[in-house]
């Protein structure tokens, strides 16, 4: 049996630990990440009391959910944080494309109205040089975006190491103080945990305990960045030949390095990466799509005119190659291949990325993926050998042509990837002169004869290709060329040629519609132009067609250049209009949406912390009855001492 002097001492020494650990927790109540502790006690056999130990209140679970609700709500801060400003200058009036669009083409209109007008094409073509330079500008804007988030991570993957070190650190001073000392390193394990919910603020991280009770910190997707004293790095990786190409992470294991999947990073981290290889690339690809479509479409109808100087249209814009990346596998590291867009066939451009795939000897095949990196399509197979080599190969339905090398220059399986809208809206110029070069008028010119019986008159209907060889070089048809149009006696349509032999070039017909007449004899394309007739002629009408050589001011070119505007050539779905529109909108939604979950996200995050503090915060409230508890335990033990001692001296003074 304890003696009365024993239990009162272990009573005083319980009451003290007790108020010292209220000390402590009153000490540090505004101490972020610092966990409540308790002092716990048992009886002890024999009489009196016992100290265990003094440990943090915490609950693990608890713990994880706060770390987990910052991460998600740090992504989607980070992600809406860049949009917002994104989402400010695309949505400003003042750098829409949509209004430089309108004013080009509005300049063009007048310059319909007068294509003698030489201000009038002057201040067009001011109009549509302010119109490329601001898909430049736009263009840049997002580059630069791309850059700030690169610089962004940049920084994040610099902390993310600071803070695992310091995590690596503490477990080594941890496990040094508790297996020397037996003392519990509480204010160091909170220490930790206060680096983790840092850290989760740039990745979303489990964290789990060894045998030694040693914290273990691993990724969302189960790679290890703490283990013990050690903190394996991270590090970002892109590719040498596609800088603006998405951005990797890996994992430093010392003697070798594992990639990480960043679509599961979470936290800022993922949020950055995901605006960055996600959305700048989706709207770098966008606004080039639509000044791809812009270039090939004003392009190719320019080519179909004259321009001032009676000359066949040339190229009104230009844009810079396609780059092609060579896989880093490929049999031969110096075999390339060329790639374009297909004149004429900019709608069917994606926004996907191309990868051309030797899967013969003798053959390729084109494979798109979209951003997600899933297969959207699959050409047929291309045949290199069916074409003479070095000649550009169309892929219908892709719009592009591809040239290769010789066919020793590849081997099965070799591999090539490009995305023909990355670079266009940065790379967009005007190649044209002066506004001289707008081609406004039709390359050919069309009348009736003035002893025709009836009233019908003749008309251009269409001009498709001034390619051919109808047309030569000297400003004339070919003598080859449909150039007059007759009705025979037997009412019979008859076509001839510039030669003057009287013998048609067509098989006569009567014909009920007068309208595409070249296209019905199966003339039209080799001619690349059509014709029509206004209604039925009488017998022995004729019909002249020549070249145009005095056609100033005609517009029937510049009509169709000025329609194109209102074309769906983005995509075959879109104008350019409604093509940039279609990309504000896509921003705005995305940031609204990005708004209301990181508002969403932070009120569960505020509950987490809410229930961390249920469990582990001080309240002073409580601490202050505590202390007076244990105040008043002290008190008592004292005079457990107290009694102890004069009945101690009683005894003395009995055996005197």
């Amino acid at each position: 049996m304890a003696s009365l002097y024993s239990i009162g001492l272990s009573g005083l020494q319980s009451s003290t630990a007790r108020i010292t650990t209220t000390g402590q927790n009153t000490a540090n109540v505004d101490t972020e990440g610092y966990s409540r502790q308790s002092t716990a006690t048992v009886s002890r056999s024999g009489g009196g009391v016992l100290v265990q130990d003094t440990s943090r209140i915490i609950n693990q679970y608890v713990n994880q959910q706060v770390w987990s609700d910052t991460s998600k709500h740090n992504f989607y801060d980070s992600y809406h944080s860049m949009m917002t400003s994104f989402d400010s200058v695309m949505g400003d009036e003042s750098v829409s494309i949509s209004n430089y669009l309108d004013t080009a083409f509005s300049s063009l209109q007048n310059v319909n109205s007068d294509p003698t007008d030489s201000s009038a094409r002057a201040h067009a073509y001011s109009t549509f040089r302010e119109l490329a330079a601001q898909y430049n500008e736009i263009a840049d804007y997002v580059s630069n975006q791309r850059e700030l988030a690169s610089d962004e991570i940049s920084n994040n993957v610099e902390s993310i190491n600071n803070i695992t070190d310091q995590i690596a650190s503490l477990n080594a001073q941890i496990f040094k103080l508790e297996s020397t000392t037996k003392n519990s390193a509480n204010e160091l394990r909170d220490q930790q945990e206060q680096l983790v919910k840092e850290l989760s603020g740039y990745l979303d991280v489990k964290v789990q305990y060894d045998d030694h009770k040693l914290m273990t910190v691993n990724l969302a997707s189960g790679q290890p960045l703490v283990l013990q004293s050690n903190n394996n790095e991270l590090a970002l990786t892109s590719d040498p030949k596609n800088p603006d190409g998405e951005l990797g992470v890996e994992l430093s294991f010392g003697r070798y390095e594992v990639a990480i999947p960043t679509d599961e990073l979470g936290g800022s981290m993922g949020g950055l990466i995901a605006f960055r290889d996600e959305f700048v690339s989706s709207a770098e690809r966008m606004l080039g799509q639509q000044a791809l479509v812009l270039a090939d479409t004003m392009n190719e109808q320019n080519k179909l005119g004259l321009d001032v100087n009676q000359d066949l249209g040339i190229n009104l814009f230009a844009t810079d190659s396609i780059k092609t990346v060579a896989n880093e596998n490929n049999a031969n590291p110096a075999a390339d291949i060329s790639v374009r867009v297909t004149p004429g066939a900019s709608d069917e451009v994606s926004t996907d990325t191309y990868e051309l795939v030797m899967t013969s000897a003798t053959e390729f095949q084109l494979v798109t993926y979209d951003l997600d990196g899933r297969i959207s399509n699959e050409s047929d197979v291309i045949d290199i050998t069916a074409s003479p080599l070095g000649e550009p190969i169309s892929v219908p339905g892709y719009g592009v042509d591809i040239s290769f090398g010789g066919l020793a220059d590849y081997s099965t399986g070799d591999r090539f990837e490009f995305t023909p809208t990355k670079d266009a809206a940065s790379s967009l110029r005007l190649s044209a002169r002066s506004g001289d070069d707008f081609a406004m008028a039709a390359p050919i010119a069309v009348s009736s004869n003035a002893a025709n019986l009836s009233d019908v008159s003749i008309s251009v209907a269409s001009v498709t290709d001034t390619n051919t060889s109808a047309f030569t070089a000297n400003k004339t048809l070919d003598v080859s060329a449909p150039q007059s149009i007759a009705i025979n006696a037997s009412g019979e349509v008859e076509i001839f040629d510039g030669s003057g032999s009287g013998v048609p070039i067509n098989t006569p017909a009567v014909i009920t519609d007068y309208s595409n007449i070249l296209e019905q004899f199966g003339l039209a394309t080799s001619a690349g132009f059509d014709i029509s007739l206004d209604g039925a002629p009488e017998l022995g009408d004729s019909f002249s067609i020549a070249f145009n050589d005095t056609g100033e001011s005609d517009n029937f070119n510049g009509l169709k250049l000025a329609d194109l505007q209102n074309q769906a050539t983005v995509g075959g779905v879109r104008s350019f209009s409604t093509a940039f529109s279609s990309l504000v909108t896509e921003v705005g939604s995305l940031t609204a949406s990005l708004k209301t979950n990181s508002s969403a996200s932070e009120v569960v995050m505020n509950q987490s912390l809410a229930a961390r503090d249920q469990v582990s915060a001080v309240s002073l409230d409580e601490e202050a009855v505590n202390l007076l508890r244990y105040q008043q335990s002290y008190t008592a033990s004292a005079q457990v001492l107290s009694a102890a001692q004069n009945t101690f001296s009683t005894l003395i003074g009995a055996l005197r």
